[in-house]
């Protein structure tokens, strides 16, 4: 079996991650409040109320977010968009570099880890 190292995985959070993007559009720049659902080193899927017009044309986010302890800034590329509850979820297509990547990888391996010392301490 080959192994391919670099290929992209979806990491679902227990907790969702806050995050603020902003989307410049008519010319005006909006900052927005929004919550990270899913992330990949590659992606992530974004939940917000904001109904952005990514039928109509192409949206591209600068995004900023924490998964464990170090802050990420990176854009990304309205791919899809889809209704759900109070707001939409929408794929977005990060635009990152082999570095932003490793960053993410290792922010979230430090997130689980946390993550199951606390579901472990809850059990015991």
């Amino acid at each position: 079996m080959e192994y391919r190292r670099k290929e992209a995985f979806r990491h679902v959070l227990i907790r969702e991650v806050p995050v603020t993007y902003n989307c410049q559009r008519d010319r005006l720049e909006r900052h927005q409040q929004g919550k990270i659902v899913d992330i990949s080193p590659s992606g992530i899927k974004l939940f917000t109320e904001e109904n952005l017009p990514c039928e109509k044309e192409a949206i591209e986010l600068d995004l900023s977010f924490k998964l464990y302890s170090k802050p990420i800034h990176v854009r990304g590329d309205v791919r899809w968009k889809r209704a759900f509850g109070s707001g939409y979820q929408y794929g977005v297509d990060l635009n990152t570099v082999d570095e932003h990547q490793e960053l993410i990888i290792s922010e979230l391996k430090l997130r689980r880890r946390k993550e199951v010392f606390e579901e472990n301490r809850q059990n015991s």
